[in-house]
């Protein structure tokens, strides 16, 4: 990119508040083809304007300054009148002595609309299910705006255009074949970023001796859900076709929570007996935790949109902190894993 900075010299009429200024400039390159020796008809094709509205310019700007600009002459066209010369000649004048001053401008105009696609004026909208590691990966990098929401009203508002980058997790292989699928059609890819075990939540000491996913099913349960389109959700609802576990014989399947740490806070506040969550969930709240299954967690965006610094850092932060933290494993992006 190369910016390259031209000054226009405007006559603006006194009184006539209705009507277009007279460009001087566009005047002066008129007047520089004609001396060159370009036919009006040329210069009218150049201009990308008809013949007529070309004449008309040029009249307007002769009734402004109040002298013909433009003479013919008999077997050699259009020339120069000695007011024409003087006019085009102050106005290279002008423009000559504008070029040296504004040469320091075009370098300083080109710095900034460089800068423009520079990471720190952008602003990504990132739309992801709750996690509370991606939540504190997030926090110091400014070129996101994060929202909490289900993985599949996530991954709408992405393909949808409404998000710039979406954080999902899936229950199996399968499902994460399909949501690949209806990605790479609309050319964004999913790129996992760490693995977390999640499972049943229940109070310290397990006073009820919930041990697996059938004892929720018992009339004295009280359990806490997440709500439709959470990625928890959609586990929960796996596993339970898979046992043959019906929700309605679920006591609280319809009570519905936002986040892991509602759903611990409910279980802590002894409102809920257990839930599904997240085992990091679980030992910060210093709750018991029975595991269910470990799952893949993912970010989608665009391709190109991965090489940017602060896309770079924030997954650098995510991995960084599922290494060290319990109840999660750091996921190193492979190509095979990019594209499969």
């Amino acid at each position: 990119m190369q910016i390259k900075i031209k000054p226009s010299v405007f006559i603006h009429k006194k009184h006539k508040v209705h009507t277009e200024p007279v460009d001087l400039s566009w005047v002066a390159g008129l007047l520089r083809g004609v001396q060159d020796g370009r036919s009006l008809q040329s210069a009218a094709e150049i201009m990308e304007m008809s013949y007529r509205t070309l004449w008309n310019r040029l009249k307007a700007a002769e009734k402004e300054l109040d002298c013909r600009l433009l003479m013919s002459v008999k077997g050699h066209g259009s020339t120069l009148t000695e007011a024409a010369k003087t006019l085009l000649a102050i106005v290279d004048e002008v423009e000559k002595e504008f070029s040296e001053v504004s040469k320091e401008q075009e370098k300083r105009l080109q710095l900034h609309l460089e800068n423009l696609n520079n990471d720190d004026h952008k602003k990504w909208l990132l739309c992801a299910s709750n996690d509370p590691i991606l939540e504190d990966s997030a926090q110091g990098i400014n070129a996101f705006e994060l929202r909490t929401m289900g993985s599949g009203q996530a991954l709408e508002r992405l393909l949808s255009g409404d998000a710039d980058l979406a954080g999902f997790h899936v229950p199996d292989d399968d499902s994460i074949s399909a949501v690949r699928k209806r990605l790479s059609a609309e050319g964004i890819q999913a790129y996992p970023v760490m693995r977390r075990s999640q499972g049943l939540i229940v109070a310290k000491g397990n006073p009820l001796g919930i041990k697996q996913l059938k004892d929720l099913a018992r009339p004295e349960i009280r359990f806490i859900n997440r709500q439709r389109g959470a990625g928890t959700r959609l586990m929960l609802d796996k596993l339970l076709d898979a046992h043959g576990l019906a929700a309605q014989k679920i006591k609280g399947y319809q009570r519905e929570e936002f986040t892991h740490s509602a759903i611990a806070t409910a279980i802590l506040a002894g409102t809920a007996d257990v839930g599904v969550g997240l085992k990091s969930v679980a030992i910060e709240y210093g709750l018991n935790f029975i595991p269910l299954g470990d799952e893949t967690y993912f970010l989608a965006m665009s391709p190109s949109l991965i090489k940017r610094s602060a896309v770079s850092e924030l997954i650098r932060k995510i991995r960084g902190h599922a290494h060290s933290r319990a109840g999660y494993e750091e996921v190193k992006l492979r190509k095979k894993q990019v594209n499969k």
